[in-house]
């Protein structure tokens, strides 16, 4: 086990009625993500979404996009190589396969356009063999993420007065 730096905290709600979209907000921002189905993770559950949106697996793809960018950005940055948007794009692609019968993003593929100086051009490629094992989201998606769970059941009862007693049951994996 690692030195704990930051604990990432964020709650997340399904919407009202009968929709796929989930809320997502990261303590202490104000920003709420929508989270939803869309394409073909909507046909592989026999959907037909109201409002198409972002699925989570997509979030993931971004998050790990945004990673790269941003640290193939500072590499470039630090070796005089400016990575303004007209001169460093990037596209990330994932790859969401069915694997034993389950949905799993199985690859994450980027794409650089860059725009460099003809003089800069060893520079930029030696930034980019090295800039992948720097990116946080990259390394934790590469080497395997923990997921634990655990939960708290709330039963409702009525009690005599007409208000709600609740009995808590805890459950989970840890």
């Amino acid at each position: 086990m690692g030195k704990l730096l930051h604990t990432s905290k964020v709650k997340i709600q399904k919407e009202p009625g009968n929709s796929k979209i989930k809320r997502a907000q990261v303590e202490g921002f104000p920003d709420v993500l929508r989270m939803g189905i869309h394409g073909g993770i909507a046909q592989y559950f026999k959907l037909s979404p109201d409002e198409p949106r972002p699925a989570t697996l997509d979030y993931i793809v971004a998050a790990v996009g945004g990673c790269m960018t941003g640290t193939v950005a500072g590499a470039l940055e630090a070796r005089g190589v400016r990575a303004d948007p007209e001169k460093l794009q990037v596209e990330a692609e994932g790859k969401i396969e069915e694997v034993d019968g389950k949905m799993i993003l199985t690859g994450i593929k980027l794409r650089y356009h860059l725009k460099v100086p003809k003089d800069k051009r060893a520079t930029v490629e030696r930034a980019l063999e090295h800039h992948e094992g720097l990116c946080a989201a990259s390394e934790s998606v590469r080497r395997g993420i923990t997921v634990e769970w655990m939960s708290e059941i709330e039963e409702e009862t009525e009690s005599d007065s007409g208000q709600t007693a609740a009995a808590t049951a805890s459950h989970g994996k840890e």
